[in-house]
């Protein structure tokens, strides 16, 4: 398994990326009012919580199927990602430094950092896995 993945290192790096799409997308998808309360975000955004909750969870079970598959050919699904967690991000950076449009007493730097991080640890593999994923 840890072959599929060249080393480790970039297995880990998987590992950490699907342990944080696991963590938000179940918080979104079924612990949707406790979330939605943390960031004391009204419960009429429901629907786009969940909405974004499925669609992490889908990717959750995409990376389970890449787990056990092997990473041959799935570029798309890792550029997918990489380029959705960067716009997410950058909108999330504008939505709370500059626009700061709809924000909440509960709002914080969380969406475009932890965002970020998924872009940046995204954009490792795809650079980590190319002769696997970009076949």
């Amino acid at each position: 398994m840890i072959e599929n993945f060249n080393g480790l290192f970039y297995f880990i790096v998987f590992l950490i990326v699907l342990a944080m799409n696991s963590f938000y997308g179940f918080n979104c998808l079924f612990r949707t009012e406790k979330f939605l309360a943390k960031y004391n975000v009204s419960i009429e955004a429901s629907f786009f919580c969940r909405f974004a909750g499925a669609i992490i969870s889908a990717s959750v079970l995409m990376q389970l199927y890449i787990l056990f598959r092997g990473t041959e050919a799935t570029w798309a699904f890792f550029n997918f990602m990489f380029i959705g967690m960067t716009l997410i991000s950058a909108a999330s950076f504008y939505g709370y430094e500059v626009d700061k449009l709809g924000l909440t007493d509960g709002a914080t730097r969380e969406g475009y950092i932890s965002t970020g991080i998924l872009a940046i640890l995204w954009a490792i593999l795809c650079y980590g896995l190319a002769d696997k994923i970009y076949i």
